[in-house]
């Protein structure tokens, strides 16, 4: 088998957070993603490096709204479940817009497996927060924690000749970036399903509590 080879200092290697999984108290839709924007990704996505923006958007007319100061997780996936390496860059556009890039590579490190063509996902989760005398109040367990979702298709063409992805004008990344009142970051292991208890993160990024296990519904 070509890879994965032996854990190397020196390499950097794509965490696995499985966003997809995580129990939530909200499912967005991609369509009408209410809280979150994707621009400038390229509609397929082939070997190398892509560059996108991320950032939220307007939720007035929305029954709930962005806890401030919540933690903006992403992961991308492959059609066979490989996790696609990604992070934010050092890139400050001053304006509340993340910008990250998702990088497809032959060798995805960690797994034997190869990313293969076809329809990905890109996951976002962030953490609401009830505006008052609107909408369903948040159950305690997803207060203050990782309680909405939206999942993102994409399309994974690894060979596309010329594929169209704009490029970022600063290199250097880094794995956290505050932008405006939120925080675009990838820190930190989500709240599985039928935990108890939410994932709370603190201003760092890292999960300050263990979620507690409940029964599984049968």
């Amino acid at each position: 088998m070509a890879f994965p080879p032996e854990f190397s200092s020196t390499l950097t290697y794509a965490n696995r957070y499985d966003l997809d999984e995580i129990d939530v108290f909200l499912e967005g839709d991609s369509s009408k993603p209410m809280f979150f924007s994707i621009s400038g990704l390229p509609k397929q996505l082939s070997f190398g490096k892509h560059y996108f923006n991320l950032s939220t958007l307007d939720s007035t007319n929305q029954d709930y709204q962005l806890r401030p100061n919540s933690r903006i997780l992403f992961e991308f996936k492959s059609k066979n479940n490989v996790v696609l390496k990604s992070d934010i860059t050092e890139l400050n556009q001053r304006n509340g817009i993340a910008t990250c890039f998702v990088e497809v590579l032959k060798d995805p490190l960690r797994t034997f497996k190869e990313v293969e063509d076809g329809q990905g996902t890109l996951t976002i989760v962030g953490s609401l927060e009830n505006k008052q005398g609107r909408g369903q109040t948040i159950p305690q367990k997803f207060r203050e924690a990782i309680n909405y979702r939206c999942i993102f298709p994409i399309e994974i063409r690894k060979n596309l000749i010329n594929a169209d992805s704009p490029r970022a004008l600063q290199s250097k990344h880094e794995t956290k970036s505050a932008l405006g009142q939120f925080s675009f970051a990838k820190f930190g292991v989500s709240t599985r399903k039928n935990s108890l208890t939410g994932t709370k993160y603190g201003v760092k990024g890292n999960a300050i509590n263990i979620p507690k296990k409940g029964k599984a519904k049968s």
